[in-house]
């Protein structure tokens, strides 16, 4: 079954995720408390002890940050999940080095707790969104693309994400080597555009003002960084113009559809074949 993609509103798993995001930030806030305060249990102790509840800290309020906004608070979930690798890594070594078996009850807890989140929030994003032809990663991608290379100033006559879905849905549609190299400049984009704007985070996650000063970057540079900027500005009008409301919003009107269409005879002309008297 084709079914198509849920472009607005949150879906069952999202709100699920929303919830858990929050409940899980502030349950690891709350074991960093007791594990400071029973520092003797979990046998830890010192700068690599602090440095430790401080990234466990860390990563739950970003959390829950995330999830008081998935959508909007994206980069903060982003470097959370980060945080909580570092912090689940961090118990297992203090674990191996002898902290105690607290230190592998927390490593194994954190670590189980990552998979989850992760597992989850991916199931939320492929509920939401079903790409036929980009990933979840490029789909987001292209979400931000189109965001920073159509600036209608909030004249557009469609949102960033039905740019997507419009793209991801025609990519589908074209046979043609091309198509993978679409796939390669979104990889590009997400990845290695924001270092050229010194952002050590992926293009979907930065600032509308960041992506367009990375955009510019590749725009106004030499050699395959300008192949970058054109793939681009074809993805994003590719997305756009190829929509109806798109090409309403420039004015352009259909042959049929105009004044000068109205009465006029479209029946084909048909011509006498003029070799047909010399075969006879």
């Amino acid at each position: 079954m084709d079914r198509p993609m849920r472009v607005y509103g949150l879906n069952v798993v999202e709100q699920a995720l929303d919830d858990v995001l929050v409940g899980v930030g502030w349950l690891l806030v709350a074991f960093t408390v007791v594990a400071g305060v029973m520092s003797g249990a979990f046998q830890i102790g010192g700068t690599a002890g602090g440095l430790l509840l401080g990234a466990t800290a860390m990563a739950g309020v970003l959390l829950a940050l995330g999830g008081s906004g998935i959508r909007q608070n994206g980069a903060a979930s982003e470097l959370g999940f980060a945080l909580l690798a570092l912090a689940s890594g961090g118990w297992l070594v203090a674990a191996i080095t002898g902290a105690g078996v607290a230190a592998w009850i927390a490593a194994a807890a954190l670590a189980v707790m990552l998979v989850l989140l992760h597992s989850l929030r991916r199931r939320a994003r492929r509920a939401r969104f079903r790409p036929r032809f980009l990933s979840l990663r490029q789909f987001d991608t292209m979400i931000a693309v189109a965001d920073t290379m159509i600036d209608g100033d909030g004249r557009e006559a469609l949102d960033p994400i039905e740019v997507a879905v419009n793209v991801d849905h025609m990519l589908t549609r074209i046979q043609s080597p091309a198509t993978a190299q679409f796939r390669l400049v979104l990889i590009l984009t997400e990845w290695a555009l924001p270092l050229l704007v010194f952002r050590p985070f992926c293009f979907s996650m930065l600032g509308s003002n960041d992506r367009r000063r990375a955009v510019e970057k590749v725009i106004n540079a030499k050699g395959p960084f300008r192949d970058i900027a054109r793939a681009l500005k074809i993805l994003a009008c590719l997305g756009y113009y190829g929509d109806e409301r798109g090409i309403a919003s420039t004015g352009f009107v259909h042959f049929p559809e105009r004044a000068r269409h109205e009465g006029l005879d479209e029946t084909p002309l048909v011509h006498a074949d003029p070799f047909a008297k010399r075969e006879r």
